[in-house]
């Protein structure tokens, strides 16, 4: 079953989630004025379940968005399924080359939405691990890359903080994505600091 995204629900509700966060987690966003007009690749750390709608709200209900996320999130629950496809997010099978998640981000960020994919690929990933996908459709694409860190380990009324870097192009001379993702990640930890 093909669910799909509807920019009017994901423009509805996230000022909604907004507020929730505001009142369980105290939370604030650092830097939104970095976010650049047009399509980009944010690239979030990824630690905890709510870093999806954390990234999300951090743009803004403004913002058109779209989000990788792996496949197994929708498949089961239909109701989740449809969910979190209307609010932007698409499917990725991560055990091989998936042309058809690939096509639609690269589709996204060409059409000048801001397209959420996490360089570590997994919460269980380690601050030094990455995977090359973002750095791979950021070249692909020739859009800027934006860093962005989020506090970990949240709980209620911890003051949550999403911290939005300044964009950046690749150096077009590295071929290299590995070295990109590697990059990538070194500026969304060096945000912690602002926190």
């Amino acid at each position: 079953m093909k669910f799909k995204f509807h920019r009017w629900f994901q423009w509805l509700a996230v000022p909604f989630v907004a507020l929730g966060f505001h009142i369980y987690f105290g939370y604030k966003v650092i830097g939104r004025e970095n976010i650049p007009e047009g399509g980009c690749v944010v690239c979030p750390n990824h630690v905890q379940l709510s870093d999806p709608p954390f990234a999300a709200v951090a743009l803004g209900h403004q913002t058109p968005l779209r989000l990788m996320a792996k496949k197994e999130l929708f498949q089961g629950n239909k109701l989740f399924a449809w969910l979190i496809a209307a609010l932007g997010a698409f499917p990725i099978d991560r055990e091989g080359a998936d042309i058809t998640a690939i096509k639609t981000a690269l589709g996204a960020v060409r059409e000048g939405r801001k397209l959420i994919i996490f360089p570590q690929g997994t919460r269980g990933a380690g601050e030094g691990e990455t995977k090359k996908g973002a750095a791979m459709l950021a070249v692909k694409t020739r859009a800027p890359i934006l860093p962005m860190y989020i506090t970990e380990n949240k709980s209620f009324r911890c003051k949550a903080t999403v911290v939005i870097g300044e964009p950046f192009r690749p150096d077009a001379k590295e071929k290299d994505y590995g070295v990109i993702a590697d990059d990538i990640l070194h500026r969304i930890y060096a945000l912690k600091e602002k926190v």
